[in-house]
């Protein structure tokens, strides 16, 4: 019985060894994808506030750099101040919008209040253009412009 007893009692400890050693193993494992995750986030986080602010001078340069390209295409009114966007995932576009289906990412959107001109700045040319309605901003609305 003693044998029995002292089996049993050493197959409990390396079970609860092993035990100790699995957690730890996944406590480990779960804090390198935390520290990755926030890594990640920091990286998303530093994007989304160049998007947002950026670099307004140069961005408004730009913008008027490829409105000036366009113009040689299409007739856009020099009264008119159109907001000029870079396609940075086309494909989701594409899915949304058959206006896209010719965009690629690097492309351009140059929406002014009665148009959206698709414009390729690699070839430069003109990919599409459409109508659209600008709806007033309200509280809960977009801003992007309504594609139709």
């Amino acid at each position: 019985m003693d044998q029995l007893t002292a089996g049993s009692g050493g197959a409990r400890k390396i079970l609860v060894l092993l035990l100790i050693v699995a957690l730890a193993i996944l406590a480990y494992v779960n804090y390198q994808k935390r520290v990755q995750l926030a890594s990640e986030l920091r990286k998303l986080t530093v994007k989304m506030e160049q998007l947002q602010t950026g670099n307004a001078p140069q961005n408004v340069a730009a913008a008027k750099q490829i409105v000036e390209k366009v113009k040689k295409h299409f007739v856009i009114p020099d009264n008119v101040d159109p907001t000029v966007a870079t396609i940075v995932d086309a494909n989701t576009l594409k899915a949304r919008n058959e206006f896209y289906k010719n965009a690629k990412n690097g492309d351009n959107l140059i929406v002014t209040p009665t148009r959206a001109i698709l414009y390729d700045p690699d070839k430069d040319i003109i990919l599409d253009v459409v109508p659209v309605q600008l709806q007033p901003q309200t509280a809960s609305s977009s801003s992007a412009p309504a594609v139709k």
